[in-house]
């Protein structure tokens, strides 16, 4: 028997920015895609994933196999193996269930194709690399299908930890943290929505703008020029490409101090001149958090009025900071109170949520 699991993550910071080629801050969650496989006699596999009540059959060896919806991630995975002329010898039974919230901006699907490719990888003896495996879970979820997410959740999900992630062509630049943060609250409205939609609307929208202003303004830099240099020249702009320039240039700052939080921090840790992260830390996080928050509510607009009122509830119970996770336009949002996180998750149930405690968790694996 094989067992596999793939946690989801949180999106520190670098919301909506990624797939803008803007680094990123994300942790890795202990909620998972967990993957049960036995050997069958068929050359085939049998994919049951019961909590979205879906069977598959996929039939072995017969070259690239059809698509049979625009997110068929499985068959995505596997043809991606098949293009690297694996050779599968050996059928299998296999079962797909998880703890993530679904469609709700905490990578469930990204976990999933980790953890399928994981498998893919395992029985195929093709031993891709971690970095490897990142890279082609983006390959079997956002390229292939056109999709607007960038590679942070495919990352996080194969390295787990803290990650820092400039999502660079040919090769992006990964350094994972590997420090333990605790206090995190996760909160699900279970408002739906729709992520792939959302994200290439609000992609496209911030590209738009980007192009709008790099006509006026020739020497516009959307990863080094700064927000007081812009500001003369957004006058005459339409309200929404204005405010889709301030907030990604304000928060592509923000990431960049919480980096440098980060690694003051986990120097002081990792050189053992102090033995716990420190309060401290944690409210200029929290801090940075909320200030990132304004921005994906007043000018990228991703939040809504149930996420905003969840996380002034957390904010009234003493937490340190928050924010809506994910895509938007509905699912989770999380919020920091180290050592008192009961009093978030019953902030976050009595604003009508589902909360869960979370903890730091490593990559995907076999147990």
């Amino acid at each position: 028997m094989i067992n596999i699991k793939s946690p989801g993550r949180i999106c520190l910071f670098g919301e909506h920015q990624d797939y803008l080629n803007y680094p990123i801050i994300s942790m890795a969650i202990s909620k998972y895609i967990y993957l049960q496989a036995e050997r069958i006699p068929e050359p085939k596999f049998l994919i049951n994933q019961p909590d979205i009540d879906v069977s598959i059959e996929l039939q072995l060896n017969s070259g690239e196999l059809e698509y049979t919806s625009n997110r068929d991630y499985l068959v995505s995975g596997y043809n991606q193996f098949i293009r690297r002329n694996c050779k599968f010898e050996k059928g299998y039974k296999i079962k797909i269930t998880g703890d993530i919230p679904i469609n709700a901006g905490v990578a469930s699907s990204s976990a999933l194709v980790i953890a399928w490719l994981y498998f893919l990888n395992l029985v195929s003896g093709k031993e891709l690399d971690s970095f490897q495996m990142a890279l082609e879970g983006y390959n079997t979820e956002v390229k292939e299908f056109k999709e607007g997410g960038g590679m942070m959740d495919h990352f996080n999900s194969v390295f787990g930890n803290l990650i820092f992630l400039k999502p660079e062509i040919p090769k992006p630049y990964l350094f994972v943290y590997y420090l333990t943060l605790g206090g995190f609250v996760l909160g699900n409205s279970k408002e739906k929505k729709a992520t792939v939609d959302d994200l290439l609307k609000t992609k496209n929208a911030t590209l738009k703008a980007f192009k709008i202003i790099k006509n006026i303004m020739p020497d516009f830099n959307q990863f080094n020029t700064k927000l007081e240099d812009i500001e003369p020249y957004l006058v005459n702009l339409k309200k929404e490409f204005k405010q889709k320039i301030i907030g990604n240039i304000i928060n592509r700052d923000i990431t960049f101090k919480a980096k440098e939080l980060i690694d003051k921090q986990y120097s002081l840790l990792t050189n053992k001149k102090i033995l716990n992260v420190d309060i401290d830390f944690y409210q200029e996080l929290g801090n940075l958090l909320n200030l990132h928050q304004q921005q994906l509510n007043e000018n990228i607009q991703i939040s809504t009025e149930k996420i905003n009122m969840m996380l002034r509830n957390c904010l009234k119970t003493g937490a340190f900071g928050g924010k809506i996770n994910g895509s938007g336009f509905g699912g989770t949002m999380f919020a920091l109170l180290p050592n008192k996180e009961y009093l978030i998750k019953n902030a976050i149930e009595e604003s009508g949520g589902e909360a869960h405690i979370l903890k730091t968790s490593t990559g995907v694996e076999q147990y």
